[in-house]
């Protein structure tokens, strides 16, 4: 069985580290849980669960892309919101939680990070059996886990469904990959380029216009940040002026290796700070010029 690492981050909020593929959150209230992401994959994050808490739970998904999705199979339903549902056709998504798309990601980070990790590569990921049921998650959707109520708050830009979650018990906000020091935006979502950079600029000021209700920030990945340990509230404040300069025409760039290539290929980034905000696929300073 393969043991997935975690962590007590916060009074009853635990943050599993699918060997840095992705981050994981369990919440746990008095009579219910939340499971944040499901992962890539890899093992059984049902049996992690169950070493956190033995009480029911539900799983919601930040988006839909197969770093968070990809171990979805093993419930029977997932909320997730609507407007990343069409992600999960592989034949008309490329990014589709294919066992051939999530193998070749956990084979980049393997690379990348070149750390040893208690799983076989050959067996670690499996094809889905089935999908899980989708349940339509929703804008200021509340959860009550008995004690402690956590709110799901749409944050496109990523992706077009993607969601963040903030608990009140703890005041605490998983942002998902709405924001992280590495910021990559979903170039296509919007009529243009530059209509995608304002729509998620417009959302993430949504969530900072939340501030009272959040003081700890946790992001679903921490190639950028230790496990365990908070994205500082800069980092965010550093993303939000970093686009309105790549809308304003002032934005500083820079040219970087792509931490998600295997080929070593460069890509451009708009740079502020601690932040760095990129497209995900295409050339952000030449697809956004004035």
């Amino acid at each position: 069985m393969i043991k997935m690492p975690f962590y007590e981050i916060q009074d009853g909020i635990f943050e599993i580290d699918e060997f840095d593929c992705d981050n994981i959150f369990v919440i746990t209230g008095d009579e219910r849980a939340l499971v944040i992401d499901t992962g890539t994959g890899i093992g059984d994050l049902r049996d992690t669960i169950r070493r956190i808490t033995d009480k029911p739970y539900e799983v919601a998904l930040t988006h839909a892309h197969p770093d968070h999705i990809g171990g979805a199979d093993r419930f029977e339903a997932v909320w997730l919101h609507p407007d990343d549902w069409f992600m999960l056709d592989e034949k008309t998504c490329e990014k589709a939680p294919t066992l051939a798309y999530r193998n070749n990601y956990m084979e980049i980070i393997r690379a990348r990070e070149k750390k040893f990790y208690d799983y076989d590569p050959e067996s670690a990921l499996h094809e889905w059996e089935a999908a899980p049921k989708l349940l339509p998650l929703a804008d200021r959707q509340e959860f009550n886990l008995g004690g402690r109520t956590v709110t799901a708050v749409h944050c496109p830009g990523h992706t077009p469904g993607e969601m963040v979650f903030i608990d009140d018990k703890t005041k605490t906000l998983l942002i998902g990959d709405a924001c992280n020091c590495n910021l990559l935006v979903n170039a296509g979502w919007k009529e243009t380029p530059r209509d995608s950079v304002r729509a998620t600029l417009e959302g993430l000021l949504a969530v900072t216009k939340l501030h009272a209700l959040y003081e700890h920030i946790y992001n679903s990945h921490h190639d950028y940040r230790s496990f365990g340990c908070e994205l500082p509230g800069f980092v965010v404040n550093d993303a939000v002026q970093c686009m309105r300069e790549i809308l304003d025409g002032t934005a500083e760039y820079q040219e970087i290796p792509n931490p998600l290539s295997k080929e070593g290929a460069k890509k451009t980034i708009a740079l502020k700070g601690k932040s760095m905000v990129s497209f995900m696929e295409g050339d952000i300073q030449k697809e956004c010029r004035r």
